[in-house]
């Protein structure tokens, strides 16, 4: 319509009440039929209600991840309308400007009309405009010229688009507002709606930073009174096994009465506080049981000690390994396992769920690259009866579906395509699954654990990994040392490999030397295969000569063995300085090779070669 048209719809419309809905935007004739109801005065608009220099401060304070945000899009905004006039805006969710970004005559013509920061732009403070109406309908809209009720705004061509959190709630509004005439507008919402959509996206991610924090903090905590974990929007985001009764409140938020109908009552509430800055990241929430009538005292179980199914060794770096899983087995929290291919992930994963509040439901595995990229939503998600050709006619319960009230572990979870990974990060957020086939959607509880032996965050920067999915999974993660890292247990795990398959040989002097001398690039699996191998060769006892033993372990796709590679127990001055340099660093990063790369500022090759050498 144009503009002349519009006014004289206007005009009608304020004089007479009267509007051919044919000739009007549906959202602008609701929006000017509201402004009426509210008394909006048409013939005037400009700002009216203005925050003190103080309360203003206070609000950007309040929104200050808001503001933090949304700042680079701010920018990036301003440089695409750059030389238009416009003005770009942030808006809280109560229609304050808490922020304004233009070119100095824009800014000019704005504050004319007291749009500026600090001013509440509502329906009801100013008639109809794209702020406003965004906040009530929670909707994008572009409002133009004479669609704005009040003649203050009517001059002005304005685009907006709502910024939301994961969970719908509304976090703010952004707005460009330029003079009428100034430039073409018609790609301009489309800009506003990508940009507070990228903003919607790094708040999601700072969401989860803090979470990721504040599950890290929580493992610190020694405080032995029940408590539960909000994350800092109060949702419930850790019910420890204690507060089992509990476990139905995770992700939802953190109320009085919710708490009081489980036996409980919210005792205090303290803000746990970022070390990165100190803004609050959640809440330590302590809890008590509501008064009872006095009973009986019951026997409280001994808490069952965290077992290995697996060799424990005596290495520091695998020690800590088992510290850290034994630590995250008694959170409900997602666990990412890491490590080379044969350090037994598989097994830590078996023995994190033996010992979690889910034990007793069930552990359901799942090998992502054993899997074709083209079944792998069947397999996960099911399929209903004759959902596709070749289906069963029963139908298939999916690994989601299998696992709900225990644990899903989803081994080498970088395969998993990125198709695959938005539709099992909805999963993870609403916790509900749609089997293939069906419209049916049922609700699921389980816990999850991944491991990989690649770099997931490469994977983020190189495109082949989602931000979003990477913050899901990596909560608490957990390393496994490779077996070059875990030097003195391969005496245990020979000794183990013996007792099992009742190999009673006696080890020759030199024999365990052999393989403590071997890189080991197949970690403990490559062991065993070569263990293996021996028992075949030599079932009764181990040759006297260790060139014989060379032989057969030479053949095991590993390098060769000499005796030049053994290390020598004649070490200059230097060399035992040196040495001592790797053994600091090594126990200062706690058993971890490549933190103890990066302390010592040495090649990954060199290291290793050193740990060999000098039998560390």
């Amino acid at each position: 319509m144009e503009e002349k048209l519009k006014k004289q719809v206007w005009t009608r419309f304020v004089k007479e009440g009267a509007l051919d809905s044919d000739r009007m935007n549906k959202r602008i004739m609701e929006s000017w039929y509201f402004c009426r109801q509210s008394g909006v005065n048409p013939y005037d608009g400009k700002g009216i209600q203005l925050l003190s220099l103080g309360d203003l401060k206070e609000r950007q304070r309040q929104n200050a991840r808001l503001i933090e945000a949304a700042a680079p899009f701010l920018n990036n905004l301003h440089s695409l309308f750059k030389h238009t006039k416009s003005i770009l805006l942030l808006i809280d969710p109560e229609g304050y400007v808490l922020k304004v970004v233009g070119e100095k005559d824009a800014i000019n013509s704005a504050r004319e009309i007291n749009f500026v920061e600090g001013v509440k732009w509502t329906e009801e403070e100013v008639g109809t405009n794209a702020i406003g109406t965004a906040l009530r309908n929670q909707e994008p809209i572009t409002v133009i010229g004479a669609e704005h009720y009040s003649v203050a705004s009517q001059n002005w061509v304005c685009s907006a688009a709502p910024i939301k959190d994961e969970d719908g709630n509304l976090l703010g509004v952004l707005d460009v507002s330029t003079r009428v005439g100034a430039c073409e507008h018609d790609h301009t919402l489309g800009a506003v709606v990508a940009s507070a959509y990228a903003i919607e996206h790094e708040w999601h991610k700072q969401m989860k930073e803090d979470e990721l924090e504040l599950m890290g903090r929580a493992l610190q905590f020694r405080d032995s009174s029940p408590y539960l974990l909000c994350n800092r929007m109060n949702k419930i985001i850790h019910v420890p096994h204690s507060l089992n009764s509990l476990s139905d409140l995770r992700h939802k938020p953190l109320t009085d009465e919710a708490i009081k109908t489980t036996g409980w009552d919210v005792k205090m509430k303290t803000p746990v506080y970022s070390e990165r800055s100190d803004r609050v990241i959640g809440y330590q929430v302590f809890v008590s049981e509501s008064e009872r009538p006095v009973q009986a005292a019951s026997v409280i179980p001994e808490k069952k000690p965290f077992q290995f199914p697996g060799v424990k060794g005596v290495s520091s770096a695998f020690q800590k390994t088992l510290e850290q899983a034994e630590q995250a087995a008694a959170f409900d929290i997602p666990v990412h396992l890491t490590g080379e291919t044969g350090t037994g992930k598989g097994l830590l994963a078996r023995a994190i769920h033996d010992h979690s509040p889910r034990h007793q439901g069930p552990f359901v595995e799942m090998n992502c690259g054993a899997v074709p990229s083209t079944l792998i939503e069947s397999e996960l998600f099911g399929y209903a009866p004759g959902a596709f050709t070749g289906a069963k006619k029963s139908g298939y319960k999916g690994r989601l579906l299998q696992a709900d009230g225990g644990t899903l572990f989803l081994d080498e979870i970088g395969e998993i395509p990125l198709a695959m990974q938005v539709a099992l990060l909805k999963v993870l957020d609403h916790q509900q699954v749609t089997a293939i086939g069906s419209h049916r959607a049922e609700q699921l509880n389980f816990r999850l654990i991944t491991a990989t032996n690649r770099d997931l965050m490469s994977m983020v920067k190189e495109g082949t990994m989602r931000e979003d999915f990477f913050y899901r999974l990596y909560v608490y993660p957990v390393h496994l040392p490779s077996l070059k890292e875990r030097y003195d247990d391969i005496v245990h795990l020979i000794s183990w490999y013996c007792d099992k398959h009742n190999w009673s040989i006696h080890w020759r002097d030199g024999a365990e030397q052999i393989f403590r001398n071997m890189s080991w690039p197949g970690n403990i699996r490559q062991l065993i295969n070569c263990l293996d191998r021996l028992r075949v060769t030599f079932p009764v006892q181990l040759p006297a000569d260790l060139e014989k033993i060379k032989e057969v372990m030479n053949g095991l796709y590993i390098q060769k063995l000499t005796d030049a590679e053994a290390p020598s127990h004649n070490m200059t001055y230097r060399e035992e300085i040196e040495k001592q340099e790797i053994k600091k660093a090594i126990e200062a990063a706690g058993g971890r090779a490549s933190a103890a790369i990066r302390l010592l500022d040495m090649p990954r090759s060199t290291f290793y070669r050193k740990v060999k050498k000098y039998q560390l």
